[in-house]
């Protein structure tokens, strides 16, 4: 089998609802759709999701640079995806998104050739994860109010936006534990907006709010912070900006620095590397659990498909479709709250129209 060519189109999506973190407000994304074709017949989807002060770059690098991955992989078998790696490697050092957007590709292929779902080529059994969705930062009435109607319409996970004064966090995560009872896991993710003191402290008030995980309170480059707050507290610290390869997951590792990391296709360069990082963290009784930028139903159903193949992924944040709506891409996934049922179809189960 031989790439014959990959197709790239960009798609925007709009958020329901402003979603605000503690370094932006997003109205929404752009994402970039790739349509792989081979000399038999088999078509792959990927999606390169970009975020440039995560990723490092933007629709307009990662449409270029791809464009420069197809000439050199047009001939080149896409089932072989660690050598479709070493190429993509060999040429760019990291532009993570683009790649991730190859690799999902290549993996749907690689299933569509076995003609099985991808997560059974994954060696995967379950089809079914539950994941959380998200609250954006705002007053903590407001914040109460959302977590609310979430909880009403089927989710019994929800993940906080904090990061900004620990006071008025603390507030806010009592008002929405208050509004939304026991029977609801509740995550926090700080998007790096603590310091290392105020971390420690709030994290231990937060404890009697039965708090799940905080994930990565402090900025991203601080492995020794990491450490400090994860030896002072009694809730799992979680790495989410501070992994981005399996050498971050292993310096983590060496660093004692977390309880469990975020992997995220995006950040890491898509299921290939994934794999890689998982492996580094159940070898040293990490957990992980797998999260998402602002992408489509294609890079959300790849991570499912390697959340389920992967037991030691615990948790799962992927959550952007229940914000937006999309008529052309199909398949993938169903959910019925936070429940998603994976499709029995070949490969990722993804349709597009007009691709």
């Amino acid at each position: 089998m031989k790439i014959v060519d990959i197709n790239f189109e960009k798609a925007t999506f709009k958020f329901n609802r402003p979603m605000k973190v503690s370094f932006k407000e997003f109205k929404g994304f752009d994402t970039l759709i790739l349509k792989m074709e081979t000399d038999e017949g088999i078509t792959g989807y990927g999606e390169a999701a970009t975020l440039p002060f995560v990723t490092g770059d933007n629709i307009e690098t990662a449409l270029s640079i791809g464009k420069e991955f197809r000439d050199k992989l047009i001939g080149e078998n896409p089932i072989l995806i660690g050598n479709i790696h070493n190429i993509m490697d060999s040429m760019y050092a990291y532009n993570t998104s683009i790649k991730a957007g190859i690799d999902i590709a290549c993996y749907d292929i690689a299933a569509k050739k076995m003609n099985t779902p991808l997560y059974k080529y994954l060696g995967g059994v379950n089809k079914v994860i539950h994941s959380d969705t998200t609250l954006g930062m705002d007053d903590p009435d407001t914040m109460a109010e959302k977590a609310v109607e979430w909880v009403q319409k089927g989710w019994r996970k929800l993940k906080v936006k904090l990061g900004e004064d620990i006071s008025l966090d603390l507030k806010r995560m009592k008002s929405i534990r208050k509004a939304v009872g026991n029977g609801i896991t509740l995550r926090i993710d700080a998007n790096q907006g603590w310091s290392v003191k105020d971390s420690i402290r709030i994290i231990n008030e937060l404890e009697v709010l039965d708090i799940e995980l905080i994930e990565q309170p402090i900025i991203y480059w601080d492995y020794d912070g990491l450490y400090e707050i994860k030896s002072s507290v009694n809730i799992p610290i979680v790495a989410d900006e501070s992994c981005h390869s399996p050498i971050d997951a292993a310096k983590l590792v060496k660093a004692k620095a977390v309880n469990g990391i975020n992997i995220k296709l995006m950040k890491c360069g898509g299921i290939y590397k994934a794999l890689k990082i998982n492996s580094i963290a159940e070898a040293n009784n990490i957990f992980c659990m797998l999260g998402c930028m602002g992408e489509s139903k294609i890079a959300n159903s790849a991570a499912m498909h390697f959340g389920i193949a992967n037991n030691n992924v615990k948790m799962y944040d992927l959550d952007t479709t229940f914000f937006t709506k999309s008529t052309f891409i199909k398949g993938g996934f169903t959910n019925k709250g936070s429940a998603c049922y994976i499709t029995e179809n070949a490969g990722l189960g993804i349709t597009i129209d007009g691709m």
